[in-house]
């Protein structure tokens, strides 16, 4: 037990935890008199999981967990393809499997299991013997569960494989022209999705997002809500429990999507500046963590792990506040979901992990 608490990193398990605290008080507030009243609760349970699951992973050597990258990509691939066969399906997405009475989305672990996966085959080897196959098989391993993500559909989270697929590339030390090959191939896969994947409802939220203004009580009610509850915060908020758009159920999706909405209406721009900073923290200890890391492996997959949450935090709040389309990227620690509350967990536990090696002699 003591072993497991010295593995613990206090510089970036402490912004964590208030992030959580934060959020959990957030998704209570937005749930008060609906039938997600109780949602806050569940939403403690899996953070209690997520944190002793944390601890777990935080004492083994990263060594060992990157060794065990290649089964659990192959479990990972094989939960997604039970999705896709037997799935459970919500409002029109399958996206789940039922364990134990309980759903679980097997793509938010995806995610991080490719990242480990990825990671470990191009930190194996020297930077000079970095061939074309090897950027051609790590961005296969990206593209391949990004594909299964979009089948579902589920277009957000295959967003999520981003950071993996832009990111590592470019620590390799790989010239312009594979940055832009990258970037083509992004693109490409930009255009087939929306000709042969994506479904109307989410073509119909980029058109929104280029228009939000052309159906305010129609396409554009999600974002025009969300855009009167942030204005309605002002400087400090209208306390908790009290924001008007929030407790009168005019914000849509408010405990997952529009959280931060609910965040900023009843604290306000100086909330807003305390959780944007205490993610910034976040995600710096997390690249001081990849600086001190003792292999290649370690340092990628500690940057990719900055890259996801980086990603979703700045598509989710672009989101809320109508810079971006809507695409259903959950904010991290303050979305309520149990599959991303447990999944960013481990994920942060491999890089206290490495964090932990680091530090011993």
């Amino acid at each position: 037990m003591r072993e497991r608490l010295r593995a613990l990193d206090t510089r970036l398990l402490l912004p964590m935890l208030l992030l959580v605290i934060m959020g959990t008080l957030t998704v209570y507030s937005a749930g008060r008199g609906t039938t997600q009243s109780s949602l806050w609760l569940k939403q403690t349970l899996w953070t209690v999981m997520g944190f002793l699951s944390l601890a777990a992973v935080a004492a083994v050597n990263p060594l060992r967990i990157f060794r065990s990258a290649f089964p659990l990509y192959i479990l990972g691939i094989l939960s997604l393809a039970a999705v896709l066969a037997v799935g459970h399906r919500i409002g029109g997405a399958q996206r789940w499997l039922v364990v134990a009475h309980m759903t679980w989305q097997p793509s938010e672990l995806m995610k991080w299991i490719t990242l480990l996966f990825v990671t470990h085959r191009l930190g194996t080897r020297p930077l000079q013997e970095v061939t074309t196959w090897d950027l051609v098989g790590a961005s296969t391993l990206v593209f391949f569960p990004m594909l299964l993500v979009l089948k579902q559909p589920d277009l957000g989270m295959a967003i999520s494989f981003l950071p993996i697929l832009l990111l590592i590339p470019l620590l390799k030390g790989l010239r312009a022209k594979w940055v832009l090959a990258a970037l083509l191939g992004v693109s490409l896969l930009g255009v087939f999705s929306w000709q042969k994947m994506l479904k109307p409802y989410q073509k119909q939220r980029v058109m929104t997002f280029l228009d939000p203004g052309a159906d305010l009580q129609g396409k554009g009610y999600q974002i025009n809500q969300s855009r009167i509850a942030i204005g309605a915060g002002g400087m400090f908020g209208q306390g908790f429990t009290s924001g008007s758009q929030t407790q009168l159920n005019f914000l849509p999706v408010k405990t997952t999507d529009f959280v931060f909405s609910v965040w900023a209406e009843e604290r306000g721009f100086l909330g807003v500046l305390l959780a944007l900073g205490l993610f910034g923290a976040v995600i710096m200890r997390i690249l001081d963590t990849a600086r001190v890391a003792k292999t290649s492996s370690e340092t990628y997959f500690c940057v990719g792990a900055a890259g996801i949450i980086a990603l979703h935090l700045f598509v989710n709040v672009g989101m809320v506040i109508g810079l971006l389309p809507n695409k259903g990227i959950v904010l991290p620690f303050f979305s309520a979901g149990g599959s991303s509350t447990l999944s960013y967990f481990l994920g942060l536990g491999v890089v206290m992990a490495v964090r932990y090696r680091a530090k011993m002699k």
